[in-house]
């Protein structure tokens, strides 16, 4: 009776439904920044692996109309805030071709990628966005 009940048993176990991971929040803020004196507004959008803590999603110039990949990592720090930095690139991005005279540029980006160093908390994600060695800072806020 005991060797009818094992095949059984596996049969049973192979049948049963597999567990999910944990599902992984998604951080949304919005707000706007000022990049050379003109008013940007910014939306960042991402997921973090509680396992890893990477952090991958989007940034998104809204108006501009640009978005650009986020990957990077959210570190969790003391009192229930969290560190985030995070590349922010363009992706696949027209490239600029040019030449005059014989002199000229070749396969220039047209966007540039850039680094964001923030902190984040349930409702502010506050930091900074450097991009060709020039910082801006960023307070955005959480989107529900």
């Amino acid at each position: 009776m005991k060797r009818a009940a094992l095949p059984l048993a596996v049969l049973l176990a192979a049948c049963a439904p597999a567990t999910q991971p944990a599902a992984q929040p998604v951080y949304s803020y919005a707000g706007e920044a000022r990049f050379l004196l003109t008013p940007q507004k910014i939306r960042v959008t991402y997921t973090v692996d509680p396992v890893t803590h990477e952090a991958r999603g989007e940034y998104r110039n809204l108006t501009s109309g640009g978005t650009f990949l986020l990957r990077g990592t959210q570190l969790p720090r003391p009192g229930g805030a969290a560190t985030l930095t995070a590349t922010v690139d363009p992706g696949d991005t027209p490239r600029l071709n040019a030449s005059l005279l014989g002199f000229g540029v070749s396969n220039v980006p047209l966007r540039a990628s850039g680094l964001l160093s923030a902190t984040v908390t349930d409702t502010i994600l506050s930091g900074t966005l450097t991009v060709g060695g020039v910082r801006h800072a960023l307070i955005l806020r959480a989107e529900r």
